[in-house]
Order: structure tokens, then C-alpha cells, then sequence
């Protein structure tokens, strides 16, 4: 089984730098163009089953992909990205000023901590295994799943497979619209590789090179 991990198209809050859980941000232009352009690609591929996030953003670029795979998005929560609570929609600058240090312990320490009301890293690490469980029960080997998400979320299940610590997290980027792809061999899952952007060269990636684990 391969699955390819897709984080949605830049969104006007992505624009801003704001701490987007789950709250709603429309697509910008570019993240339009750049959900047509993952689309293309994974069309060339042979897709068999999409799933996304159910926050708009990521079903709207999953609707496009879909568009051209010839498939229905399956919309899960679990693929959500993380919940930042009272932090939600605000920027570093503005959640520094009303909380003060808190914001820089929990980028110290993200996985014991959360924003007030929001989740811990950890909360979503064990979201994001859920959902690897779910459809390793529900596919066949052999199937080609695309998962549109979000970058905190792909981030921690990339942490996850790679056994990584805890300090190494923020060192993985994940740009928007970017691929990752993970493979399911007997009962364990590798990462191929990650953040791979060339599909988007004429779209104004802001992503980084892709980073290949093949393992």
C-alpha cells in the first residue's frame, strides 16, 4: 500500500503566518492553482481512494484532486490538523502579547503541552495512527491512497514512522500542496520521502526540496 500525503493549498491565513487549527480559512488563488497542480500529478499516478481532513480547506483542494482522479472524496476527522484552542487564528506576535511566555513553551515542548483548550502534538500523533490503522484494515496492498491533511498533522505522523525526537520535529517542513509518501510493507509503515514540490514549479511553490528517506 502507498499513501501519499497531501497538505492542502496556502490559504489567506497561511498568507498572515496565523495559527490555523481549526478554524476556517478559504483557499487563496495560489492555493487553488496549486490544488489543480497535485491534482495533475496525481491523476498521472492511478489513484485508488482519497480521503481528507473535514476542515474546508483541505476538502476543497481534495474536491479538486478529486476532480481530476475521477474520485469522491472520504472525509475523516481524523486527518484534521492540530486544535489550538484560544490561540486559534492568531499570530505569534498576538498570542505572545496576550499569553506571554506560554507560546514559546509549548514550541519548547509541544507534545506535553497544548494551547488553552487545544490539543497536545501527542493527541494528534495518535489521531493521525488511528487513521493509518483504519485504512490499513479497510485496503487491500497494493492500493494507491491519496490523504489530504494538514502540515502539523502530516508532521506528526512523519514523526511517528521515523522515530524521531522530540527536539527534531520542527525540522521537518511540509509546504502547501506538497507530497509525502509512505509505504505499508507486511505490517509496517517507511517513508519514501517528503515535502516534494516539483509538481508545483510553475505555481509559486513556497515549499522546501523534498526530502528522500527510502528505507
Amino acid at each position: 500500500m502507498e499513501i501519499y500525503l497531501i497538505r492542502h493549498g496556502e490559504t489567506e491565513s497561511n498568507k498572515e503566518r496565523r495559527y490555523l487549527g481549526w478554524t476556517e480559512s478559504p483557499l487563496s488563488e495560489l492555493g487553488l492553482r496549486q490544488a489543480e497542480a497535485v491534482g495533475h500529478y496525481l491523476a498521472s499516478l492511478g489513484i485508488d481512494e482519497l480521503y481528507c481532513s473535514d476542515l474546508n480547506r483541505a476538502l476543497h483542494t481534495a474536491r479538486v484532486i478529486g476532480a481530476g482522479c475521477g474520485l469522491k472524496p472520504i472525509i475523516t476527522p481524523l486527518l484534521r490538523e492540530i486544535h489550538f484552542g484560544q490561540w486559534e487564528g492568531l499570530t505569534f506576535d498576538e498570542i505572545e502579547k496576550e499569553w506571554g511566555s506560554a507560546i514559546s513553551h509549548w514550541l519548547d515542548d509541544p507534545f506535553h503541552k497544548e494551547a488553552p483548550g487545544g490539543e497536545s502534538l501527542k493527541d494528534v500523533c495518535d489521531r493521525m495512527n488511528e487513521f493509518l490503522s483504519t485504512i490499513s484494515d479497510l485496503t487491500t496492498d497494493g492500493k494507491r491512497i491519496v490523504a489530504v491533511s494538514h502540515g502539523g498533522s502530516i508532521r506528526a505522523l512523519l514523526y511517528n514512522i521515523l522515530n524521531l525526537k522530540h527536539t527534531a520535529f520542527w525540522d521537518i517542513k511540509i509546504g502547501n500542496a506538497s507530497v509525502t509518501l509512505i509505504r505499508r510493507t507486511e505490517d509496517k509503515f517507511a517513508v519514501d520521502y517528503y515535502n516534494r514540490t516539483h509538481h508545483l514549479s510553475d505555481e509559486g511553490s513556497r515549499g522546501e526540496n523534498a526530502d528522500d528517506l527510502s528505507q
